[in-house]
């Protein structure tokens, strides 16, 4: 497989050298990527993760410690001796009860900021979201009332609010808030993200009539690593890409396969008949039929990889490592995690 690094446009930045870095979220797709990018730069990189059995991910200069997020103590001895922490960690998983995907998205970073607060780490990334800019009053506890897909944005939101409120007190962090990102190694793929290993089984012929803004997960860690290095504490840094439909999007994707298919649109009336369960249900069919674009713009120095040749990694990286490229294992996924 070919290099997710751009040719041109690299941020030139100085190394921080051996500060060993804390990377939670590490397996995600994000995660990979910046284990790569602080690899590459001369960190030295710890990971925290679930299971013992995905250290398989990681090469071997890449420290390991095992725990849950949702446990302070684990946390804590995941900080212990760490210059840096980059919080990545959140769940996509939306039928989650409402009081576990708490537990993860809010709990969990409260758990960080606390630990960053008591080994005195110099600096705390934490990967939000770009709709976080915009976001109305947050809740205070978890809502099992809201739709699952709502419940994650608005946690994402609470979990900002509540590292930059302990900027005041003194926690030396800083927000990424990235729009969605798409990428190699992406070996546990959102429902937006399902895309490509369907339109590898055979080309999507429908989509809905919305549209969303797109970003590399390779431009996302660079962010990422940039604000660890030049970021100030107490600021937000969006990461932007392309505004674009999902016929367009899914155009691109089914092209990447070998397969030229302009899919045709499903109108939100048809949309909203069909959208039944726990996660895909009205407010979702909704958020696919809406133009869902970024009018903000990166506010990093950045030099953005091309949609296409984004999509094409991605497709190739799904045909040779993911198995979610058979209906069945793709049917099982979608059924575990979202149905």
């Amino acid at each position: 497989m070919k290099s997710t690094r751009p040719k041109d446009g690299h941020i030139k930045c100085d190394s921080r050298g051996a500060g060993r870095t804390l990377v939670t979220g590490a397996t995600g797709l994000l995660g990979r990527h910046l284990v790569y990018q602080l690899r590459e730069r001369g960190y030295l990189v710890r990971v925290f993760v679930r299971a013992a059995k995905q250290r398989a991910f990681f090469s071997e200069g890449v420290e390991v410690v095992t725990g849950d997020i949702r446990t302070a103590e684990d946390v804590d001895a995941a900080v212990l001796g760490c210059r840096y922490v980059i919080h990545a960690c959140s769940t996509h998983v939306y039928n989650l009860p409402a009081e576990e995907m708490w537990a993860v998205n809010v709990e969990g970073t409260r758990h960080v900021c606390n630990a960053v607060e008591r080994h005195q780490c110099e600096k705390l990334v934490f990967t939000s979201t770009v709709s976080a800019l915009n976001a109305q009053e947050p809740a205070t506890k978890p809502d099992p009332g809201l739709p699952a897909r709502q419940r994650n944005s608005v946690n994402k939101q609470i979990a900002e609010e509540l590292i930059l409120s302990r900027v005041s007190r003194g926690l030396p962090a800083v927000v990424v808030n990235p729009s969605f990102f798409v990428g190699p190694f992406d070996h546990s793929p959102s429902p937006f993200r399902l895309w490509v290993p369907l339109a590898i089984i055979r080309p999507v012929g429908f989509v809905p009539t919305g549209g969303f803004n797109v970003v590399s997960a390779f431009d996302v860690a660079r962010a990422h690593v940039w604000a660890l290095e030049n970021g100030k504490s107490g600021e937000r840094y969006p990461v932007v890409g392309e505004n674009i439909s999902l016929q367009d999007y899914v155009s691109i994707v089914n092209q990447a396969t070998g397969r030229a298919v302009v899919p045709k649109l499903i109108s939100q009336w048809a949309l909203r008949c069909i959208a039944h369960g726990r996660v895909f249900d009205a407010y979702a069919a909704a958020l696919l039929c809406r133009p869902n674009y970024i009018d903000v713009t990166s506010s990093y120095p950045t030099s953005s990889q091309p949609l296409v040749d984004v999509v094409n990694e991605t497709v190739c990286w799904f045909k040779t490592h993911s198995p979610l490229v058979h209906y069945q294992a793709l049917l099982q996924y979608v059924w575990n995690h979202y149905v």
